[in-house]
């Protein structure tokens, strides 16, 4: 048997009481460790982590409805709390785990399951090298930094507040010579939209222009060529809207070759940079050396979605897994992107993350229910169904994740922390339920010899084979996108002819043939085996 690195982490409390957390949830934690196969234990036991995101402890009822066993995350104020000590005190009181955001004063915590880093340090960011300075009245809005107006995309917003006579100066970083300029103004409902313009080269003036309401470039020649290493451009009228703000799309200056001399293009960074996520987790390991820091990555890792070049993959993920003990995901193939077809991403993203965090226990963030705020009009939006979220968790825990955690949140029709529908969350009882009972078997041992799965018409299937208390468990399941039934083969080498094979919660059996069974699998089934087979 392959020797696996041991990672142990034990948190020694100043009770040894075995009274559950909030009078009869989870045991205080005694001691944590993650063993051989990414596997959790919380006093010596298996234990697998059953997550909701960032939840108001008024939801702690329906998260303990849905058999979640773990709360995930803070945000300052969330409860009505005033640190993550308190709101981690609401946890422990509704009987769960926590995996929290640092704070020296969570130190051996008997609810504390680990820290974790702030959300997504891979979320790609623009960042852009152009200077674009706004007049001391203007009110900047962060979300539309004023570098759009020369990043090259006319329909990129940069909010002038109020519009009219609003004035910006744009720096280049040497001097430009250009004859004409080209603007862009933003025509949008209800907006106030550029009307006459004044433009000034290092503060002489250079151009007065008339703009119309039109998303089209308005090209204006320069009575002469203009050398400058400043151009500030005024709104001196507007036509009116029903806001006093308004936007300039995008201020083009051509040189005597048509090119834009003033066009900086932005370039993408992560949220956070690995050198400076690997400093935190440090702090984290030296203040607090007992707990596992958990780290939540966007999927972005995977190519399918093409934010990073094959470069910047290599480098970026590898120095973000020096940086943590746990380390998951979140892809929502429905829910974010409105794509039940890709349903088989969570599959070969948690594949892809556990061969690159080796012996580090890896989850998947899993979708509830429709309701994005990005994915368009609700009507429009794909259901996320209960044989959706069963796939998902199982295609998952088939490719090596030892933890689950599950975002609930809605923006449409309206925000809600735990917009999970009804039939949803009974699915999420079951689900949870099977995987708390089985979770010695889920996070047991591998068998001496492996199996494998296959249907004759090509559908996608994936198993998971471990070993407990002398049975052999099996968990299966048709991730195919393509949502087609096929009747699948599981071989399993040795296994005599006419062995009982148990479908659990399905109350019916399989007899083998000699080395293999066989069961159908309608789209997106899950099967969970028990067979006596000995190693």
């Amino acid at each position: 048997m392959k020797t696996w690195a041991r990672l142990s982490m034990i948190v020694l409390l100043g009770t040894s009481g075995t009274t559950g957390l909030g009078g009869d949830g989870l045991p205080p934690i005694r001691q944590v460790e993650i063993r051989p196969g990414r596997a959790f234990e919380v006093n010596g036991r298996p234990f697998f982590p059953l997550m909701a995101w960032l939840q108001d402890a008024k939801n702690f009822p329906l998260v303990e409805q849905c058999g979640m066993n773990t709360v995930a995350g803070y945000h300052p104020g969330s409860s009505d709390t005033k640190s993550v000590g308190e709101y981690l005190t609401l946890v422990e009181q509704a009987g769960f785990y926590g995996v929290m955001p640092y704070d020296p004063a969570l130190k051996d915590r008997h609810s504390l399951l680990g820290y974790i880093h702030d959300d997504e340090p891979d979320m790609p960011r623009q960042v852009s090298d152009a200077e674009v300075v706004p007049a001391k009245h203007l009110r900047p809005n962060p979300s539309t930094p004023l570098w759009r107006i020369v990043d090259g995309v006319w329909h990129s917003w940069s909010v002038l507040d109020p519009l009219e006579g609003a004035s910006v100066t744009i720096r280049p970083k040497q001097p430009v010579t250009i004859e004409t300029v080209g603007v862009w103004v933003t025509a949008s409902e209800g907006l106030a939209v550029a009307k006459e313009v004044s433009l000034a080269a290092d503060g002489q003036e250079i151009l007065k222009a008339t703009l119309e309401a039109k998303r089209e470039e308005q090209k204006f020649s320069l009575s002469k060529p203009a050398t400058l290493a400043s151009l500030t451009i005024t709104v001196e009228s507007t036509h009116p809207g029903q806001h006093v703000w308004g936007s300039i799309g995008e201020i083009a200056g051509y040189d005597a070759a048509g090119k834009n001399v003033l066009c900086s293009p932005p370039r993408y960074e992560p949220r956070t940079t690995p050198e400076e996520t690997l400093r935190k987790y440090r702090a984290m390991k030296a203040a607090a050396p007992l707990r596992p820091v958990f780290m939540t990555l966007t999927g972005y890792f995977h190519p399918r979605f093409g934010k990073w070049s094959e470069a910047q993959r290599d480098h970026l993920y590898p120095a973000y897994l020096r940086a943590t003990d746990v380390v998951g995901y979140d892809i929502y193939p429905i829910y974010g992107w409105n794509k039940p077809e890709w349903l088989y991403l969570v599959h070969d993203a948690t594949e892809q993350l556990v061969g690159m965090a080796k012996d580090r226990p890896v989850y998947a963030w899993i979708e509830t229910s429709k309701g994005g705020q990005w994915t368009g009009p609700l009507e429009r939006q794909q259901d996320v169904t209960p044989a959706h979220i069963r796939a998902e968790v199982w295609m998952a825990v088939c490719r090596g994740a030892t933890a689950i955690g599950y975002f609930t949140h809605v923006w449409k029709p309206s925000y809600h922390q735990f917009g999970v529908p009804e039939q949803n969350r009974a699915a999420l009882r079951e689900i949870n339920g099977q995987i708390t009972r089985l979770a010695p078997a889920i996070l047991g041992e591998l068998p001496g010899q492996p199996i494998r799965i296959a249907s004759p018409d090509d559908v996608k299937l994936d198993a998971l084979a471990r070993r407990h208390e002398g049975k052999l468990y099996v968990f299966a399941v048709n991730y195919d996108e393509r949502a087609r039934p096929t009747a699948a083969t599981i071989e399993l080498p040795g296994l005599a002819a006419g062995t009982p094979i148990d479908v659990l919660d399905e109350s019916r059996a399989i007899r083998s043939a000699a080395g293999r069974w066989t069961d159908s699998f309608e789209p997106l089934a899950v099967h969970i085996y028990c067979v006596e087979f000995p190693d």
